[in-house]
């Protein structure tokens, strides 16, 4: 059990959330990341993604891929990613930073490249969401590279996935995720997992799907926490996920549109302390 393992159950044990944040790789870089993640370490955030930039977006929802194409177009890749990494674990040692990105991205610098620096840096978790760890059984090795190291390769399991019926062909599969999941996983809060902030959330059926995973954990004797992620935008969505479902959560687009909106920081952090505070609040 690594330390973000350990932080979360922590949480847990209290009756309360964990929540990680991405920053995006918006310029002037690193400027705006290390400001950025002041604000969010003062507020109180656990862990905070640093993404890195596909060379063909797609597949994110509107917002995302709105950075992700300016990262494309102003050639910000892993360099500039790996960067401000390395600038953020020097300033703040003690806060939980993880790198996310699809395997284009990754490949681009190599994937012993990237298992290399994930390594030097003190990495604990990493995210590569494509990457088929279960589907194709870790064809390129990098789970297994990553384990060697000590770092957990989040795995992510859909609503679809966690309902499924046991003997059925999506419950083995599910099973399969949930054995190899460490650090935590995390579970597709909206439909096809799409990104972007939402108003509406099944709340009834996220338990129902929490319920399945925890099922499965059980049977396979792998507990991990489970943090919800996709379309959480607001502190009432947070409180009920955490207080009312118990589990931990993840947000990105709500921050990126409050920056491209151009609202002050003395604003974004009050946001991000509301947010916090909705996690942490006794259940």
């Amino acid at each position: 059990m690594n330390v973000v393992e350990q932080k979360l159950f922590a949480y847990e044990a209290e009756h309360k959330g964990g929540v990680i944040v991405e920053i995006p790789m918006l310029l002037p870089i690193p400027k705006t990341q290390l400001e950025m993640a002041d604000l969010l370490i003062r507020a109180g955030i656990d862990i905070i993604q640093i993404p890195i930039p596909v060379r063909f977006p797609w597949m994110y929802g509107k917002r995302i891929l709105s950075i992700q194409k300016m990262a494309a177009e102003n050639k910000i890749w892993y360099k500039q990613s790996f960067q401000v990494l390395e600038e953020l674990i020097k300033r703040y040692p003690e806060t939980e930073f993880m790198p996310v990105g699809f395997y284009g991205g990754l490949q681009r610098m190599g994937q012993e490249n990237y298992v290399r620096e994930l390594a030097r840096l003190g990495i604990h978790v990493a995210d590569v969401p494509d990457y088929p760890l279960v589907h194709d059984r870790d064809p390129r090795g990098l789970g297994h590279e990553l384990e060697k190291r000590g770092i957990n390769l989040v795995t992510v399991i859909s609503a679809d996935a966690a309902l499924s019926d046991p003997g059925t062909d999506g419950y083995k599969h599910l099973e399969k995720i949930v054995s190899v999941s460490h650090g935590f996983c995390f579970l597709l809060a909206t439909a096809g997992g799409k990104t972007g902030e939402r108003d509406d959330m099944d709340y009834e059926r996220l338990a129902k799907v929490k319920e399945g995973i925890l099922r499965v954990q059980e049977k396979t004797g792998r507990r991990c926490p489970i943090v919800a992620v996709c379309g959480i935008s607001t502190p009432e969505q947070v409180r009920v996920l955490t207080r009312e479902l118990g589990l931990h959560v993840m947000f990105g687009s709500a921050l990126f549109t409050r920056m491209m909106n151009g609202e002050s920081k003395e604003d974004i952090y009050r946001f991000l302390i509301e947010m916090k505070k909705a996690a942490t609040e006794t259940r």
